[in-house]
């Protein structure tokens, strides 16, 4: 925060690939633990956030036609989105449910507006949003028949859900590279005129935008190979069903 401490980090810095972005950097100097796990796909996601233009506090989306979002989990957690698109396509996430071992019928419950108490002592809101979605996209896998039941059969999740009165849409999967190009070169291009905004009632959805990163080769591997495209398979719950809803509103 002094001229002599900038001038010392921007020349320390430049021994590094990406200077103060640089996954090394951040690990070294900032003692970000995680950050060799590869270049950050936002890399100014806490001066974005700082910022407050892309996250704001929650309104009513008076005007706004709502949708959903559903990533399914137990052992990692589940995310459900409730998103909002304006007449003026200004896209806003509104709201969220995310947890691990939360279950179908708990989650059945919450998205139909009732708040819950899970076995664990923690208390989870029900959606204020209940039954005024147009459609929830959900995970593909939520389709596979891998549910055992009373007689016999097997059932997908979908159909658990089905048979709570929750429908969804199944989603697209992958497309990590693409969305984050839309992100940066649409919605995001002027952070501080954001085309996309999540309000801090989505705070995991808010985390996970930030721990997104690619993956990276060694130096030595990397002396041979070009780096991959994908990204870190992980802290991508909210992540993987903001990809499966932005899909349905593609940039023209």
């Amino acid at each position: 925060g002094t001229p002599a401490g900038d001038a010392w980090i921007a020349r320390a810095s430049a021994a590094y690939p990406g200077a103060t972005n640089s996954p090394r950097w951040l690990k070294e100097m900032e003692i970000e633990w995680g950050a060799l796990g590869g270049m950050r796909v936002f890399p100014q996601w806490e001066h974005w956030v700082a910022a407050g233009k892309i996250v704001i506090q929650p309104f009513e989306p008076h005007g706004y036609r709502l949708y959903a979002h559903y990533d399914h989990g137990w052992r990692n957690p589940l995310s459900y989105v409730v998103w909002g698109v304006g007449g003026d396509g200004q896209i806003a996430a509104l709201w969220e449910t995310y947890g691990s071992g939360i279950g179908v019928f708990n989650m059945a419950r919450i998205i139909k507006g009732e708040d819950v108490i899970l076995g664990d002592g923690r208390r989870l809101a029900g959606n204020p949003h209940a039954g005024k979605e147009v459609w929830k996209v959900a995970d593909p896998s939520i389709w596979a028949e891998d549910q055992p039941m009373a007689d016999g059969t097997n059932k997908t999740v979908a159909e658990l859900y089905r048979r709570q009165g929750i429908f969804f849409t199944p989603g697209e999967r992958g497309g990590d590279t693409m969305v984050a190009e839309w992100l940066h070169g649409h919605f995001w291009k002027n952070p501080l005129e954001p085309l996309l905004r999540i309000t801090t009632d989505c705070p995991k959805l808010i985390w996970e935008i930030g721990q997104q990163r690619h993956k990276e080769l060694s130096a030595h591997a990397a002396a041979t190979r070009d780096q991959p495209e994908d990204l870190v398979d992980k802290n991508n719950h909210a992540w993987d069903g903001m990809k499966m809803f932005l899909k349905k509103f593609p940039p023209k």
